[in-house]
């Protein structure tokens, strides 16, 4: 009984969160009773070997869909997905402490252990019945087997047949892989935008921000929308007083709820970097970003990461004649948890280090809004940011992330707190621009599906600002409308188009 329960439960076990429900465990697989006849019949150890690795590799597979699907709203896939354990262990270590973390992944770990140890000995238990047993445990097998054939035949039978096709979809989408990677080199030298001079942008630094976690689902949907667009009402007010004007629509990112640097990918390059094996393709080739053909065409190029602390041997591809990471940046004040410094140090930075008399096309990062989205850092007078040591462990609100993160409706509360913070500061920092530049904020990918829901778009805003009104009016009007909130009414350009708009919407001085 104790073999029937735990196959039952492994090969029902759902791989989407949304399945996880009672009625999934009562059907039927029809591989249930194959396996269990096979055993009977055959009583050979390397059968039951094979199936309980089988069941454990399914198990542990379903377990990592849950997962993707949480974070990136997609199944898991062993042939480009292994290195997010890394950036996950980090991210889970920092949200509820390394003791803790350990603690959880040491449970997880017991636990498929266990479930493997408990199938091998209920197997070995079934496959040495003897006699009336033996024979009433193959009778009954066969019925059930006879039952769920006749079953497949019937329409909403509790009759189910995934692992084949279930499998054939995992091998289908390795494959897949492989011949996307193929497809994307034969993309990756045809480029037709030449060397563009950006003419139209001359004497003005050019500045792309991307913002953690800032999706469509923050700005539309429930319950969120009505304080996000009271917050990019409240800017477009302050940019509009102090003589700037904002266009915005949506993009769509190659990613959703992580990964961001596919999607600086993405932007930058002009391609659709949708996966880790065409991203590490992308930074080997010779395909030029966005920010070198701005440093091709004059201007000085920098990158401002403050979430990098570790080597980044990929911002030799994108071509910065200057690269301030987390170190470079200065930061004197205390990390936020996972947030290594706030964002409005961070825009501080970038216009202490990076701007002065020659001319900068700059790509910003900022992570405040990034999980675990507590605590969170107060807006302080710019002109006491310095070098940072104002965040000195005050100037902070929020409970720790385990006590945030035991509630989902605290969770939301703290994400939307997060980029109501990240979007005052935007707003302030580019009101107090002195002179004109070209300022575009975008998201860099929807937040997680504990978020969003199952079934939201990858789609995010995106907002150019200038004093120069003729100047945005370059953009393409079925894109960008007026004012910081983009029309639900116009549709959403992949993230991919934006290197050709910029050179050729800018390329003229008209």
């Amino acid at each position: 009984m104790l073999a029937v329960v735990l196959l039952q439960a492994v090969l029902r076990f759902p791989g989407r969160p949304r399945d996880m429900g009672i009625g999934t465990f009562l059907l039927l697989p029809i591989e249930l009773p194959i396996i269990l006849l096979a055993l009977l019949i055959l009583r050979a150890w390397w059968l039951r070997a094979a199936v309980v690795t089988g069941a454990t590799g399914v198990l542990i597979l379903r377990i990592a869909d849950i997962g993707t699907f949480q974070a990136f709203s997609r199944p898991f896939n062993p042939a480009l997905d292994l290195h997010l354990l890394v950036s996950g262990w980090d991210l889970l270590s920092s949200s509820i402490g390394r003791a803790q973390a350990l603690a959880l992944i040491a449970a997880a770990v017991l636990a498929v252990g266990a479930v493997a140890a408990a199938l091998w000995w209920a197997l070995s238990a079934l496959v040495r019945l003897r006699g009336v047993a033996r024979r009433a445990a193959v009778a009954v097998s066969a019925l059930l087997l006879v039952a769920g054939l006749a079953g497949l035949a019937v329409p909403r039978a509790p009759v189910t047949a995934d692992l084949i096709p279930e499998t054939a979809r995992r091998l289908g989408r390795m494959t897949d892989a492989v011949r996307d990677l193929r497809a994307f080199a034969a993309e990756l030298p045809q480029d037709d935008v030449g060397q563009p001079g950006f003419a139209a942008l001359r004497g003005r630094d050019v500045i792309v921000v991307f913002v953690e976690s800032y999706g469509r689902s923050f700005v539309e949907d429930a319950p969120f929308a009505p304080a996000a667009q009271d917050r990019l009402r409240a800017v477009e007010a302050r940019l509009a007083e102090a003589g700037w004007h904002a266009r915005s629509g949506w993009l769509t990112a190659a990613s959703r709820g992580g990964q961001s640097w596919l999607n600086h990918g993405t932007f930058l390059s002009g391609l659709w970097v949708d996966g880790q094996a065409r991203y590490d393709r992308l930074m080997t080739s010779e395909r030029r970003s966005l920010n070198r053909l701005f440093g091709q065409a004059g201007w000085r190029t920098g990158a401002v990461m403050p979430a990098i602390t570790l080597d980044w041997p990929e911002a030799a591809w994108f071509g910065y004649d200057v690269t301030l990471d987390a170190a470079g940046l200065g930061y004197r004040g205390q990390p936020f948890e996972w947030v290594t410094m706030p964002d409005q140090y961070t825009l501080t930075a970038l216009d202490d280090r990076l701007r002065g008399t020659e001319r900068v096309m700059v790509e910003a990062a900022l992570i405040t809004s990034h999980a675990p989205w507590t605590p969170l850092p107060r807006i302080l007078p710019w002109e006491e940011i310095g070098d940072g040591s104002v965040f000195d462990g005050s100037h902070r609100d929020g409970d720790t992330p385990r006590e945030v993160w035991a509630d989902p409706d605290r969770i939301r509360t703290q994400y939307a707190l997060a980029l109501d913070y990240s979007l005052e500061v935007i707003g302030q920092w580019v009101a107090r621009q002195p002179e004109d530049a070209l300022i575009v904020v975008l998201g860099d990918h929807q937040p997680a599906q504990l978020l969003t829901g199952p079934d939201a778009t990858a789609d995010v805003p995106i907002h150019v600002m200038s004093r120069d009104a003729a100047l945005l009016d370059r953009l393409p009007d079925n894109i960008f409308g007026p004012g910081m909130i983009p029309s639900p009414d116009r549709p959403a350009q992949r993230m991919d188009a934006m290197r050709a708009v910029f050179a050729t919407e800018f390329e003229d001085a008209g």
